[in-house]
This record gives C-alpha cells, structure tokens and sequence, in this order.
C-alpha cells in the first residue's frame, strides 16, 4: 500500500513538476490532519472568496459534464481518490446524503483524483458494495485539482444553485450529519421558484 502510495505520488510530481512536489506535500499532510466534528464539516467562504470554478470532467460512462449542467441545484463536489483512507471512510455519509436528499434540488459530483476508470470501478464494486447514487467523475490529469484550489484530500466544495461554491471542508466529515443536511436545505430554500 505503502509502495502504491509512493508511485502516486511520484506520478503527480512528474506531472505538475514543483506544483506537484507541493500538491504531494499538501495531500500527505491533508491525509493525516484531524478530522473535524460535524458541526465544524463545512466552513462558509468569505464574499471576496466566492469563486466559479470550471468543470468539464468525464463520467464512468464517458460523457462529458459541466458545471452549468447542474445550474439550479446545489451541489456538493467532492474531491477523493481509492487510496486516501479518510476519502474512503466518507464516501459512504456522501451517498447517504444523497439518498437523504433524493426528492430536492441536490446533486453530488464524486470527482476521482489520478485513477482510471478500471481501478474506480473495482474500488466501488469491491468496497462500497458498488454505491450507484453518486455521479462520480474522473480528473486524471489533475486540471479540476488546480483549478479548485484542491489542497488535500478528500475536499469537499458546495454549491449554490447559481455555480458559486460557498463552502468547503477539508478532511474526513459525516456529511450526513443533520447540522450539514440543514446547511444544505438552507441554500436549496434559496433556489428561485
């Protein structure tokens, strides 16, 4: 495991030269930060902070998504990868969140950091009892983790349904927990109509 983990990083190093040596250093450490209690899971992004991030990713079907895609719901984009413990230690309070939020104006992105479509599907076959309510996307050449700030893993964004992200949180967090499902409802209340 230990090995694998090496080559990962190694391979982003490759990638993104001295960006990657500091991507490396910020995932390692991302990985062993505390985890923090449900009601610190998400942090509000200061108005001067608010961002628009792009996003064209493919999903596990191959068809291209965008941001704009999901323009008038709120969303929740998550950024893991198969071999992050606390990544994979979430995922499953993320489905069910989803699942809580079914009949809203919700959606979540799982995007996949580095891994290929093959290494994805065993590792949600084989782990996750093949957990088929997330929409997970696939950023293997590392743009949607530039592009995001994505500092360590897992990170997690929100989005209001207007494209704008204002939360995040950064580590392992039970997003199923009620204090955050109520954080979500509070912007799916605010969606016009």
């Amino acid at each position: 495991m230990l090995r694998r983990l090496i080559s990962l990083y190694m391979r982003y190093i490759r990638r993104l030269g001295f960006a990657g040596v500091v991507l490396a250093a910020m995932l390692f450490l991302g990985l062993n930060s505390p985890i923090a209690s449900a009601g610190q899971a998400l942090t509000p992004i200061n108005n001067e902070l608010i961002f628009r991030p792009e996003l064209a990713l493919v999903n596990m079907q191959g068809e291209r998504r965008h941001l704009e895609d999901y323009k008038g719901s709120v969303l929740l984009v998550n950024f893991w990868a198969t071999w992050c413990p606390p990544c994979v230690k979430e995922l499953p309070s993320i489905a069910t969140a989803r699942k809580l939020l079914s009949d809203e104006a919700f959606e979540v992105l799982a995007i996949n950091v580095g891994e290929d479509k093959v290494q994805i599907e065993r590792f949600l076959r084989t782990r996750l009892g093949g957990v088929s309510n997330l929409e997970v996307l696939i950023d293997d050449n590392l743009v949607a983790v530039k592009d995001w700030k994505v500092r360590a893993l897992p990170t997690t964004y929100i989005v209001d349904h207007t494209g704008r992200v204002v939360y995040s949180a950064t580590g392992e967090h039970d997003f199923s927990d009620s204090a955050v499902i109520d954080k979500i409802r509070e912007l799916i209340r605010t969606i016009p109509g």
